[in-house]
C-alpha cells in the first residue's frame, strides 16, 4: 500500500486524486504516464476488465448471473447444490456486501453504476475500487487510513 501519490499524476490529475480517482486514472492513462499493464495480476478477469473499462469508456459487455456464481461457489466448497435456506443466506451475504459497497464507492460513480446493474459484486467493485487506488498511489478506499 502505497501513501503518496502516484509521481507519474500532473498538477490537474493530482487535483482530481480525491474527488475524482477514476477521472485522476483516465486522463493519467490518456496521457501515457500510467499503463493499463499496471492492472495488478492478482485480480480476477471480471475485475480487471471493470477496471479497464473504467479506463477506457467502455461498457463492459454481459452483466454475470450472481446466483449462479453464487452456487457454483458452494458446490465447490461443499460438494453439493445448495439447500434454499443455504441460497438465502447467500444471497443476504452478497446484499449486504453490496450495501457496504456503495458507502466506500462514493468517489467512483462508474464503480456504483457497475454494482446497482449487478455487473460486479459488492467485493469485485471493492477490489476494482482498491486496483484503482493502488494504481493511483492512495491509500485502499474503506481501509482506516483512506480519505473519507
Amino acid at each position: 500500500m502505497l501513501n503518496s501519490p502516484n509521481p507519474a499524476l500532473n498538477e490537474e490529475e493530482a487535483a482530481l486524486l480525491t474527488s475524482q480517482p477514476e477521472e485522476c486514472l483516465r486522463r493519467a492513462v490518456q496521457r501515457g504516464a500510467i499503463s493499463l499493464d499496471q492492472v495488478p495480476e492478482a485480480l480476477s478477469p471480471r475485475v480487471a476488465a471493470a477496471v479497464r473499462s473504467i479506463v477506457t469508456g467502455e461498457r463492459l459487455l454481459t452483466p454475470p448471473n450472481l446466483p449462479e456464481e453464487l452456487t457454483r461457489s458452494f458446490e465447490q466448497t461443499r460438494g453439493h447444490p445448495p439447500a434454499e435456506a443455504d441460497m438465502e443466506r447467500m444471497r443476504e451475504f452478497e446484499r449486504m456486501q453490496a450495501e457496504q459497497a456503495q458507502k466506500v464507492l462514493a468517489p467512483y460513480p462508474q464503480l456504483q453504476r457497475l454494482l446497482d446493474e449487478q455487473a460486479l459484486s459488492g467485493a469485485e467493485a471493492t477490489a476494482a475500487a482498491h486496483a484503482i487506488d493502488h494504481m493511483l498511489g492512495r491509500y485502499l478506499t474503506g481501509t482506516r487510513y483512506a480519505a473519507p
